[in-house]
């Protein structure tokens, strides 16, 4: 006599089955979300070899950026250097501008002439600024330095360029743009949780890339004598009062 499954046995495969494909799905999502952030990672590390032979050719120097005269922005001036690996100028999870479909922090940047695009922004205290800048001497003009892997040089970001400042307020929501060209609003730029768990991907004056939690971006050595011990630290006395968003974030 054949013997067939039960309805009692069904069910049991089907719910062992609906729970393995709960278990699975999570785990592939995040598969995917990290295998793109080792991808943004490579980015960065082929813009440090970029920057390296800038910097050789050009006297062991860095551009002279928005200080030095007429700002050339980086993309266009390291476009010699960098050629055909035209995709190393956007991550993985945002390669679609706000015109082609990107939303939010997972929208690559346009410039204002249309012409270049990307989702990495420099750390514009970067640059050969000159004697033509009152803040001459804050400005990083060469990788050549004491402490190079404290330095940020490039990262994600939802603009080219920003200056930010320990006194720089973090973003009201994720993905809030600057309110006005100032000091106070420059980190908004940085401060995105683009591949999650409140990090962010950061290249190094060292050519070093690394994860950086979004907390610490108030710790790192954006210029010669900012405060790594500001007001959005955790020692710092009063605490620092985060945006709703930015609570369960790590503090530094």
């Amino acid at each position: 006599m054949k013997r067939g499954f039960t309805l009692i046995e069904l069910l049991v495969v089907i719910a062992i089955i609906g729970l393995l494909i709960s278990i699975s799905v999570p785990a592939l999502r995040e598969a995917r979300l990290y295998s793109k952030k080792v991808v943004c990672q490579s980015n960065l590390r082929q813009w440090g070899l970029v920057l390296e032979m800038y910097t050789d050719q050009n006297d062991g120097f860095f551009f002279e950026g928005a200080y030095g005269g007429d700002w050339d922005d980086w993309i266009e001036i390291l476009r010699p250097f960098y050629g055909k690996k035209g995709k190393i100028t956007f991550c993985p999870l945002a390669n679609k501008t706000a015109d082609e479909g990107g939303q939010g922090v997972y929208a690559a940047w346009k410039d204002e002439e249309g012409s270049d695009f990307g989702s990495y922004g420099l750390n514009g205290w970067v640059c050969n600024a000159g004697s033509t800048s009152t803040l001459n001497e804050l400005f990083w003009r060469t990788p050549s330095i004491k402490n190079a892997q404290d330095v940020p040089v490039f990262l994600d970001c939802i603009w080219m360029v920003s200056w930010p400042d320990a006194n720089s307020i973090p973003p009201s929501y994720e993905g809030q743009p600057p309110q006005e060209w100032t000091l106070l609003e420059q980190m908004k730029n940085f401060c995105i949780n683009r591949h999650g768990k409140g990090a962010t991907n950061c290249l190094f004056m060292d050519w070093s890339v690394k994860s950086v939690g979004l907390k610490e971006l108030w710790k790192l050595k954006w210029y010669k004598n900012v405060d790594i011990n500001g007001p959005w630290t955790k020692n710092y006395n009063p605490l620092p009062n985060w945006p709703e968003w930015m609570r369960k974030f790590k503090d530094y």
